[in-house]
C-alpha cells in the first residue's frame, strides 16, 4: 500500500492542472489516476475555447487569472495558446443590450470586452452573414489551446518531476478511515492511502461519490461537436458566437478545419451514451450556414460526442465537500477546459493553506445543499 500527501482522480485538464500546481506548491507526493488516457474524457472532446466573456462577477476573475495562466503555461510546458479572441454576434437590439451591460461589467474588471458593428465583426472575420446582425462583442484576449497538446505539456512536465500520473488505473473502492480524514484508495492493481483526496472525475464524479457514500449534484450530459475539412488558414480567426442559431460556436483550428457544435435540446437527458446523432448533424449545420453561408460546401470529416457534466445552477462545484480532506472539483456544465489553470492553482492553495484569493467561494459546494443557487453562467454550444 502506498501512502500520498494527495491522489486526485482524473487527468483531465482540472485534475492535470491541480497536480502542476501543488507541485509548483511544493507538494511533490501526488498521484493521478485516470481510468483511460490523459485527456480521454471532456478535455480531448472539447471545442478548444478559452474566454473571460461571462456575466458573472466571480466567473469574470477566474477567467481573466486564468487566460494569464495560460500563456505561462503555454510557455512552460510547450503548447500554442492563440489569443484569437472570441466574437458574440447579436441579432436583436434587446439581446445587444444586453451585453452593453456585460461588457461594462466585463471592462470594469480588466476585460477589454467592445461593442463593434455589423462591418467591425466583418473585419474580423470575413465570410461572416452580417446583413441581419445589430453589433457584436469581442475581446481579442479570449482563444483556443489544442486539449491534446495541453496535457501532453503536463505528462512530459510531471515525468521530469516527482508527481505520479497513472493512466489506464480504476479507482474501484474508496473507503474512509478515522473519521474520513484518513481515504483508503483501491485500483485494480494497487491500494493508496492519504488524506487529502480529489474528485476532479468530470462526468464520473457521482461514481467517485457513491464510493464515499456522497450523492453528488452533478449529471453527466451528451454534448456533441464536429469538424470539417481544412479551409485556408486564418479564414475564420476568433471563436465565433451566435446565441440565435440554437446557440452555435465555430472556430478554425490551426490546420484549417472548422470545430464547432450547436446547444444541447431542452429534451436531452443525463446519459453516458456517446453515440453521434444524424440530428445533430442537420442542426449544426443549418446554424453554421446562416452565421457563414459558404459553410455550406462544407464537408464534415468528424462527429464525436463527450459529456457536459452538470450542476444544478450550471456552475462548477469546487471546494472542500461533506468529507475532511476530500475537495470535488467538477460540475463545470461546459466550462471546465477553460477554467482548468485557475481552479488548478485555487484548489492547490486550499489544500496547502487553507486559502485562496481567487473566488471559489463562489463555487462552494454545499451551496447546493443549502439551496443557494447561482445565476447560470453565459454558455453557448
Amino acid at each position: 500500500m502506498k501512502s500520498r500527501d494527495v491522489i486526485i482522480i482524473g487527468g483531465g485538464s482540472t485534475g492535470l492542472s491541480i497536480a502542476y500546481y501543488l507541485s509548483k506548491f511544493g507538494v511533490d507526493d501526488v498521484s493521478v489516476l485516470e481510468m483511460n488516457y490523459v485527456g480521454s474524457g471532456s478535455t480531448g472532446r472539447c471545442g478548444t475555447g478559452i474566454r473571460a466573456q461571462f456575466a458573472d462577477e466571480a466567473t469574470i476573475k477566474m477567467m481573466k487569472h486564468a487566460e494569464g495562466e495560460w500563456r505561462e503555461l503555454a510557455e512552460e510546458i510547450g503548447f500554442e495558446f492563440r489569443q484569437t479572441g472570441y466574437l458574440y454576434l447579436h441579432h436583436t437590439e434587446e439581446e445587444l443590450n444586453q451585453y452593453r451591460q456585460i461588457k461594462e461589467l466585463q471592462n470594469s474588471l480588466g476585460v477589454p470586452t467592445e461593442i463593434l458593428t455589423p462591418t467591425e465583426a466583418r473585419e474580423l472575420c470575413e465570410p461572416l452573414d452580417v446583413s441581419k446582425l445589430t453589433g457584436a462583442s469581442y475581446n481579442p484576449e479570449d482563444g483556443k489551446a489544442h486539449p491534446f497538446e495541453v496535457v501532453t505539456g503536463f505528462k512530459k512536465y510531471f515525468q521530469e518531476g516527482n508527481v505520479e500520473l497513472r493512466e489506464n488505473v480504476k479507482v474501484v473502492e474508496v473507503e474512509l478511515r478515522k473519521e474520513g480524514r484518513l481515504k483508503k484508495v483501491e485500483t485494480a492493481d494497487g491500494t493508496y492511502e492519504t488524506e487529502v483526496l480529489v474528485n476532479a472525475a468530470g462526468g464520473w464524479a457521482p461514481a467517485v461519490g457513491e464510493m464515499m457514500g456522497l450523492d453528488l449534484p452533478v449529471e453527466p450530459y451528451r454534448h456533441q461537436a464536429i469538424i470539417t475539412e481544412p479551409f485556408k488558414p486564418g479564414t475564420i480567426e476568433p471563436m465565433v458566437i451566435s446565441m440565435k442559431h440554437e446557440s452555435a460556436y465555430l472556430t478554425q483550428t490551426e490546420r484549417g478545419g472548422i470545430i464547432g457544435g450547436v446547444g444541447t435540446p431542452e429534451d436531452e437527458r443525463p446519459t453516458y451514451d456517446t453515440t453521434e446523432t444524424l440530428d445533430f448533424e442537420e442542426r449544426v449545420s443549418r446554424a453554421f450556414t446562416a452565421i457563414i453561408p459558404s459553410l455550406k460546401y462544407a464537408r464534415i470529416l468528424r462527429h464525436w460526442a463527450g459529456y457536459y457534466a452538470t450542476s444544478p445552477d450550471g456552475n462548477p462545484l469546487l471546494g472542500e465537500y461533506k468529507v475532511p480532506g476530500h475537495y470535488l472539483a467538477a460540475g463545470y456544465s461546459g466550462h471546465g477546459y477553460m477554467m482548468a489553470p485557475s481552479v488548478g492553482e485555487g484548489i492547490a492553495e486550499l489544500i496547502t493553506s487553507g486559502e485562496t484569493e481567487l473566488p471559489l467561494d463562489y463555487y462552494d459546494p454545499e451551496r447546493i445543499d443549502r439551496g443557494e443557487l447561482r445565476d447560470a453562467a453565459v454558455q453557448m454550444g
